[in-house]
């Protein structure tokens, strides 16, 4: 399913079982996880968040970690300003 991205938004907070949401440690509470969502959407797709998702599987928000650490790495490619 193709979705313009503008008009899906970033969550402002991470879901609770976000794979990017830090631990008490500061580390990404599921790193296996978050490094294959990574590996799946960099350069290619944005990462729906499943805690908003609606049971019909329509996205209502994307994934906030997901979306901050790819533009982490946009920015040092310099290829942030191709991010709305």
């Amino acid at each position: 399913m193709k979705i313009d991205p503008k008009k899906v938004p970033v969550m402002k907070n991470y879901c609770k079982t976000c794979p990017f949401k830090p631990n008490a440690y500061g580390k990404w509470q599921d790193p296996i996880l978050a490094n294959q969502v990574i590996a799946r959407t960099l350069f290619k797709a944005h990462q729906i968040c499943h805690g908003t998702e609606l049971e019909d599987r329509t996205p209502t928000n994307r994934c906030k970690g997901a979306f901050e650490n790819n533009l982490e790495i946009y920015k040092r490619l310099g290829l942030d300003d191709l991010v709305e």
